[in-house]
């Protein structure tokens, strides 16, 4: 979720003069309290009611006569428009312009929710809709207090009524509760959150906000659990599938208190601990402490399944692959000297016995290999994978994988394992990938794993790996030059990445560099993409904003055809709609005004929502293939969609375009 300020410095004298209007009229008609939001709902109806694709009039402009752009010649870069025929724009009024409002964005989908006022009293405005009004909206981690579901259709929030705090689900009352005695409530009341499937709402409640030792209980889809629940939703087990949960629950007196596990509401028929999920969902691991006689500590570790007891040891830890049956449990025995083993199936991994350190235990995405890191006694370093023992090194690198470090990487199809092993003698570097060393390898500052089949590249410096191969480039000092924005095409057919060298950067396509044009810069394409290039989603193109020999111009690049789009350093948020067969992107056309456009054709155009211009939340391509945007316009915010026009396409785009020939 990403909060924001509305952009209100352009547009303060134009809220003045319509809240001194909505004042007059409603007062004057209703007798009741002015409400600028009824004033927006007309006008979005009013607006409503014209054609799709209408040009928004600019900001401090009087209108100018529509006109439609020719199929063919320059782009219309700021000039009157008309969207193509078929072009189908839906706008809907999100929320009214208020001067130091705050706003939250969904995480998919531009759900909109805002904190705003409604006299002296304080109401939330979701998609447009305002909800009850309320004393006071408790923080839930950020300003507006608004906590949206992971698949952003569902929202929640709580609030103050009087001397009760309310929680809302989707516009509804879930429930309510009274305030401490000396009439305290906040956010401790009603700690929300929402499962992983976005099916379930849950939140944590403490019994007396005025009492920092005060017990709590939880609240699951609206259903209490009993007073004495652990107050660290860290400490909670949520199912994959997000339908279950479990957790350990303190009997609040007397003394001395007992522990009891709680599953689904429900009071466990046994004792026991530390709950984790297999992953399928259906079954519950956990632990108790057995006392044995005579033991080192008196004590062993049991191990559970769905009640019943399988495995004991002197300590034990469980990995759970994200898919697949396979439970892996690190044993530690606690003799003289110490000890640690893997068990697989309730029996011991052969050879897996160290009385060193096992670490970093990682599955394939199949479930069915399983991975591990072990530190010596003499402080080396190898991997264990599927039971068998790698090479040994000073130690093991990482690899950063969309700026996560991760030991032991597996490719997508779970076929081949891989890591980076540094040898102290000779200072070097080694890849091994499937079990195969390569010769020495410079730095790696980034890796790629192919979305789809068994690749895995490396890059650092001006040196590539592919499946575990250096491949050299031809003309290429590896020691002078460097490899960024390293990635594979959604179907994992295609590789690209930028080269830079001495200030001059190359986009190399499958290992050729593509020397008729260049990226346009060396960073980011914008602020929702890491790299200066787009694969489409049918990994049939890739397009970038590119530059020619003219810096004063814009060009953009599509496989090995380039256009004209305008001038230089005016373009950002470049996306292909979900059929591949449209290209999209903004123009910045100063003091905060955006035009949109679709294979070159200008369809929309208004207010940027923050001063970054558009981010993820703000700019998404929908489930529906179609473009979503959040505008602003002088009175309101507003979602629009975006579906293109049938006579416009890549190859409408650039049927006129040349070719660029001949150097950068």
């Amino acid at each position: 979720m990403r909060t924001f300020a509305f952009r209100t410095t352009i547009l303060l004298a134009a809220l003045a003069a319509i809240a001194s209007t909505a004042t007059i009229t409603e007062s004057q008609s209703t007798g009741q309290d002015t409400s600028l939001w009824n004033k927006l709902k007309n006008a979005a109806n009013q607006g409503a009611q014209q054609k799709p694709g209408a040009q928004p009039q600019k900001p401090g402009q009087n209108p100018a006569p529509a006109q439609k752009q020719s199929a063919a010649g320059p782009i219309n870069e700021t000039g009157p428009f008309t969207p193509p025929p078929g072009t189908k724009i839906d706008e809907a009024v999100m929320a009214p312009i208020e001067q130091g409002a705050q706003f939250a964005i969904s995480p998919k989908g531009i759900h909109m929710a805002t904190l705003s006022h409604s006299g002296s009293r304080l109401v939330i405005i979701y998609d447009g809709v305002p909800g009850p009004k309320f004393d006071q909206i408790f923080n839930q981690g950020g300003p507006v207090g608004v906590v949206f579901s992971p698949n952003g259709s569902r929202y929640a929030y709580c609030a103050a009524s009087g001397n009760e705090w309310v929680v809302m689900v989707d516009g509804k009352e879930l429930t309510r509760g009274p305030a401490a005695a000396n009439g305290m409530m906040g956010t401790p009341n009603c700690t929300l959150g929402f499962t992983s499937n976005s099916k379930h709402v849950y939140f944590m409640s403490v019994d007396n906000a005025s009492n920092v030792s005060s017990y709590s209980r939880f609240v699951f889809d609206g259903k209490p659990g009993p007073l004495g629940a652990d107050s660290d939703l860290r400490n909670y087990a949520f199912s994959p599938d997000g339908n279950h949960f479990a957790y350990i629950w303190t009997e609040p007196v007397p003394r001395p208190t007992r522990n009891q596990l709680i599953i689904d509401n429900q009071t466990a028929p046994y004792l026991a601990g530390e709950p984790q999920w297999s992953a399928d969902s259906q079954h519950l691991f956990t632990k108790r402490s057995i006392p044995v006689p005579n033991s080192r500590h008196g004590s062993v570790k049991e191990v559970l399944l769905d009640g019943k007891p399988f495995m004991r040891a002197d300590n034990v830890t469980l990995y759970i692959p994200p898919v697949g049956d396979m439970l892996v449990a690190k044993v530690l025995r606690d003799a003289s000297p110490q000890s640690m083993f893997l068990v697989i199936g309730g029996k011991p991994v052969p050879g897996s016995e160290t009385i060193g350190t096992i670490s970093d235990v990682t599955f394939s995405p199949d479930g069915k290999h399983f991975a591990a890191i072990y530190s010596s006694a003499a402080q080396r370093q190898f991997a264990f994978i599927d039971g068998k023992k790698g090479l040994e090194y000073a130690r093991l690198d990482g690899f950063t994988v969309a700026n996560k470090l991760y030991r032991i990487l597996f490719t997508a199809d779970s076929s081949k394992s891989a890591y980076l092993g540094f040898n102290a003698v000779n200072n070097g570097e080694f890849l091994v990938y499937d079990g195969n060393e390569s010769d020495t390898i410079l730095t790696v500052n980034e890796t790629a794993v192919s979305p789809a089949g068994g690749h895995l590249a490396t890059a650092g410096q001006g040196q590539l790996t592919m499946d575990g191969k250096i491949l050299n480039l031809p003309g290429v000092n590896p020691h002078t030059t460097q490899i960024a924005a390293l990635s594979f095409s959604p179907d994992g057919s295609h590789y690209a990445f930028v080269l830079r060298d001495r200030g001059n950067t190359t986009l190399y396509l499958d290992g050729a560099p593509q020397t008729s044009y260049s990226p346009a810069s060396a960073g980011p394409l914008d602020n929702i993409s890491s790299r200066p290039y787009l694969w489409s989603p049918d990994s049939k193109h890739i397009a970038y904003l590119c530059r020619t020999s003219n810096p004063a111009d814009q060009y953009l690049c599509v496989d090995d055809k380039a256009v004209r789009i305008g001038v230089a350093n005016a373009y950002n948020n470049l996306s292909f709609a979900g059929d591949s067969n449209h290209l999209i992107w903004v123009r910045n056309m100063g003091q905060s005004i955006t035009r949109i456009f679709v294979d070159g054709k200008p369809v929309e155009e208004g207010f940027t929502p923050s001063v970054g211009g558009f981010v993820k939340e703000t700019w998404q391509i929908g489930s529906d293939g179609n473009l979503l945007a959040l505008l602003q316009d002088n009175t309101s915010m507003k979602r629009v969609s975006i579906a293109p026009s049938p006579s416009t396409s890549l190859a409408t785009l650039f049927g006129g375009a040349t070719t660029i020939a001949g150097g950068k």
